[in-house]
């Protein structure tokens, strides 16, 4: 039996009065965005009323990961929509959870259960579930019941999430979990000291960002940092507007430039004889660190940017991103791990924050650069922001904010050309399959490794066992010392160059330290040409002889990439892209190690998103014998699969021609020690890279 709406005076935390009337005269009047997303909501939610419980048959998560979006969705549908049957599954659930133990708060059994229990992740999302509710459809229960959420939000979710962060000192996306789980519980519940008491923790856990709005960790934890940050906000605006207001939503909305430029295209998702991602087009973006290949921004964050932000090019450029990957692919799911962050979803705010009217920008129509560097080391070329290739790189940055859940990823790229990722980031999947101190090593990442005892190795295989300089990717944490943070964490990558000339892009990192005393210098350099040419520059420099290895991860994960090793060449075509790379140097490639490339993030084992063996081909050059220093070029033609042949290289002493029957650059390498080049268009103009004292600069000559 659905009950007249509305059943009483809104006066909820996620959820006005004005805002419930802004949605139902926007459903009246024909908001067709605003009635596509009302339609979807409503058929999630009641799939799941029909389940008479909190997961489904086809849930592949204990209950604690979906209970946040999938409570919340229920609880702003009945707000909106009252309705006896979706108000009898809210009760249902919600006491069961309220009723649950303690000790079952506290997470699942990986968790740290030891007495006195803190909470987790897991506690502060039961935090947000039960918030919602008792929020939006208070109603739906009786009095007594109103006061077994409230006691269940105070004893369990509120004080774990407290005697957690009284513990922990560090600054990373846990604490704006853990403070965000307080934060929107003390606002349902009125408690209005202790919202004042968080409110600056929500000011320090902002302080993770860098100054740039960029995040340390890695897209993926960017964004839950922030949605969670964002939830915090959106339970103080209404009702508390006071108190939003010393919550600077900037800290993270800068970083949607970032945001942006992480994102590379939507399209759908092949699989080897499997049809679970469907037909539909799925956004991938730059996946370093811990980061899913398959990722977009939480539909709730980027419309909470466009109708919260001082900044009229953050509004316009968040509004942009949701109309381009939700507004078409609106169904799109699995929506079980969507507050997690570890496959973005829309959620139970949409609609409300749909009502706020901002125009969608694209990131071409703000005039972001098409080569850019972030803070945090992500640096990118495109071509052009609907172009052919993007090269996204991990290079120099600056001290991290929030280090964490880092891999040994520095002077390693992600290469994408026609809308296909040839060269890839492995990602991760489930934290305790054996394999993530592997997927997230430097040895499966397109970077260089050392081998120190090369000369006593026999088989291939026995080359990953050996003793090997690979990249610090697990940094001390950044702490908080009376309640002030302390120095930033430096990685050891420092930036040497970003700039851009016309049709010239030239990236510079140099990243020696991170592998030890043993690597004096380790400078890569990135210089494009137009659409198809790309030369990579290794500097090497070693305080022993060493003996580099250079990786590359082609990218197998549908079984789809035809791969052509041959001694100073790797052809690799998927689909209608195709790339050839040229080897320079006096390394040996062999047969392909059988590596790993991940989808999405998972927090079980063997299911959707994990890569299988194979999915990643990793090519490996290997010097003939050590030494100290070398300077070796890598030329790399980018084309489609079926004119790939006609591109071939050139090397005369110093010079590196790369050509086929229309276009043609030569490299020139001047100075192997300052690392001075020239680079020549087939029209003969020349730009050359030039060392000035610490750094370099492009100058068309």
């Amino acid at each position: 039996m659905q009950i007249e709406s509305p059943i009483r005076e809104l006066d909820a935390c996620f959820l006005s009065e004005s805002d419930r009337s802004r949605i139902l005269d926007g459903l009246r009047t024909g908001d067709s965005v605003l009635r596509r997303f009302k339609s979807a909501l409503h058929q999630r939610v009641y799939e799941r009323v029909a389940t008479k419980g909190l997961l489904g048959p086809d849930a592949t998560v204990a209950w604690y990961y979906p209970a946040a979006e999938y409570l919340s969705d229920a609880a702003m549908l009945y707000a909106l929509f009252p309705e006896e049957r979706l108000a009898k599954w809210l009760r249902t659930v919600t006491l069961d959870i309220t009723r649950t133990p303690t000790y079952d708060w506290v997470g699942p059994a990986f968790r740290d259960h030891s007495e006195s229990l803190t909470g987790h992740l897991e506690t502060a999302h039961l935090c947000w579930a039960l918030s919602a509710v008792y929020d939006l459809a208070r109603d739906a229960f009786s009095e007594s019941e109103q006061v077994e959420i409230r006691e269940a939000l105070t004893g369990k979710g509120i004080a774990l999430c407290r005697r957690w962060i009284d513990k922990n000192m560090h600054l990373a996306n846990w604490r704006g979990i853990l403070t965000s789980g307080i934060l929107v519980a003390a606002a349902v519940l009125d408690e209005q000291e202790l919202i004042d008491q968080y409110v600056s923790e929500w000011q320090q856990c902002a302080l993770a960002f860098q100054p740039d709005g960029s995040y340390g960790e890695s897209l993926q934890y960017g964004n839950y940092l922030a949605f969670a940050l964002m939830l915090s906000y959106e339970s103080l605006c209404r009702k508390y507007p006071e108190k939003a207001a010393l919550l600077n939503v900037g800290a993270y909305g800068k970083g949607i430039r970032w945001v942006a430029s992480c994102m590379f295209y939507t399209k759908p998702l092949t699989d080897n004889g499997s049809a679970f991602w469907g037909t539909e087009p799925r956004a991938r973006a730059a996946n370093f660190n811990d980061s899913a290949a398959l990722f977009r921004p939480s539909g709730d964050l980027l419309l909470h940017l466009a109708a919260r932000s001082d900044s009229a090019e953050e509004k316009g450029l968040a509004r942009g991103l949701f109309a381009t990957y939700y507004e078409p692919i609106f169904t799109q799911g699995p929506h079980e791990l969507a507050t997690f962050g570890m496959h973005n979803d829309w959620g139970f705010l949409t609609l409300p924050l749909l009502t706020h009217e901002t125009k969608a920008t694209s990131p071409q129509e703000v005039g972001l650069p098409l080569t850019t560097a972030f803070s945090n080391g992500h640096t990118f070329i495109r071509d052009a922001w609907v172009g052919k290739t993007i090269v996204a790189i991990n290079g120099g940055g600056d001290g991290l904010y929030g280090p964490g859940h880092l891999h040994g990823d520095l002077n390693s790229f992600i290469l994408v050309h026609n809308r296909e990722r040839l060269l890839v980031d492995p990602g991760h999947s489930c934290y305790r399959n054996l394999i993530h101190g592997l997927e997230s090593s430097t040895q499966t990442h397109n970077t260089c490794t050392f081998l120190l005892e090369s000369e006593t190795l026999g088989l291939q295989e026995d080359k990953a066992k050996a003793i090997m300089l690979e990249q610090k990717s697990v940094l001390p944490r950044r702490l908080l010392v009376n309640g002030v943070p302390g120095p930033t964490v430096d990685r050891g990558n420092r930036r040497l160059l970003v700039e851009r000339d016309d049709a010239v892009s030239v990236v510079g990192s140099e990243v020696g330290t991170t592998y030890g005393a043993q690597i004096q210098n380790f400078s890569r350099f990135w210089l494009m040409g137009g659409s198809h040419v790309l030369f990579v520059i290794d500097r090497i420099e070693a305080s022993q002889p060493v003996t580099t290895v250079w990786n590359w991860l082609v990218n197998n994960r549908d079984g789809q990439a035809q791969a052509d090793a041959h001694h100073k060449c790797l052809t690799v075509r998927r689909n209608e892209a195709g790339m050839k790379l040229f080897h320079t140097g006096n390394g040996t490639i062999g047969h392909p190690v059988y590596g790993y490339v991940h989808d999405a993030y998972h927090v079980e084992p063997n299911q959707y998103g994990e890569g299988k063996p194979g999915s990643g081909l990793l090519y490996r050059w290997t010097e003939s014998a050590p030494a100290t220093t070398r300077t070796v070029v890598h030329a790399i033609a980018l084309d489609e699969a079926i004119v790939l042949d006609k591109w071939q290289l050139k090397q005369e002493a110093n010079a590196f021609t790369l050509s086929n029957d229309q276009k043609q650059w030569t490299l020139i390498v001047q100075d192997e020690a300052t690392c001075h080049l020239s680079l020549i268009s087939g029209h003969g103009r020349r730009w050359d890279v030039v060392p000035q004292d610490t750094t370099y600069s492009l100058i068309r000559i």
